[in-house]
């Protein structure tokens, strides 16, 4: 009978301690689980950031190791020689680059002419063809491509030289503009004086006249017999 007892205990302290493992297992299993569910979501933020860190900002510019460096020179002027660079872009196309660095070179040598002949927008008076530009002022060019927030994108340039031949002509040219705008001044002058001398004449011919006749009538009235 112990020995039935004993067997008993035994049995049902293996079945508890069965039971506690089981426990144990699927609390551990369960832990786990939510352990990797975690580390996976960490891995997917760290997944989504490097993704985001590989796609470059909009405004991010990235220019290839062929672009030279005077591109990046400022204004110089040396004996009288000015030299400046008109950079372009970055531009979608190619054809956009080049028309925008056009209007560029010709608004830069506005801005030279104007400090030249000391006036602000007035360097209507000199004009430069695109063929001048690109044969006698132009020293140097580039046309290159760039990378703008990961995508290709172009840009051109030129290094204008302003000698002092060059600048000579800028200042004869603006005396000659000077002269005939006084002239064109004294012009409008002499005829408004001239129309106001004629204004006066008549004006004053127009009073004289009127006097005579005040005066003639009292005079023909004492002649007529009564």
């Amino acid at each position: 009978m112990y020995e039935y007892y004993l067997k008993r205990r035994l049995l049902l302290a293996a079945v508890v301690l069965l039971g506690c493992t089981s426990g144990m297992s699927v609390a551990d299993e369960k832990a786990a689980k939510v352990s990797d569910e975690r580390v996976n979501d960490q891995l997917a933020e760290v997944d989504q950031d490097l993704k985001e860190l590989s796609v470059p900002p909009l405004d991010h510019v990235v220019y290839p190791e062929s672009r030279p460096e005077w591109i990046s020179n400022p204004v110089q002027e040396r004996d009288n020689v000015a030299t400046f660079v008109v950079v372009s872009g970055p531009c979608e196309t190619r054809d956009e680059s080049v028309q925008e660095l056009k209007l560029m070179r010709s608004a830069a040598l506005s801005t030279f002419i104007d400090n030249v002949v000391g006036t602000f927008g007035s360097a209507g008076f000199y004009q430069v063809s695109d063929k001048r530009f690109d044969e006698e002022l132009t020293q140097r060019r580039y046309s290159g491509e760039v990378m703008v927030g990961g995508t290709t994108q172009y840009e051109d340039a030129v290094e204008i030289q302003i000698t002092e031949s060059e600048r000579d002509s800028m200042l004869e040219a603006w005396k000659n503009t000077e002269v005939t705008q006084r002239l064109a001044v004294l012009g409008v002058v002499t005829v408004g004086g001239f129309l106001a001398l004629m204004t006066s004449s008549t004006m004053f011919g127009v009073a004289i006249r009127r006097r005579e006749r005040k005066l003639r009538s009292p005079s023909e009235s004492a002649g007529q017999p009564v």
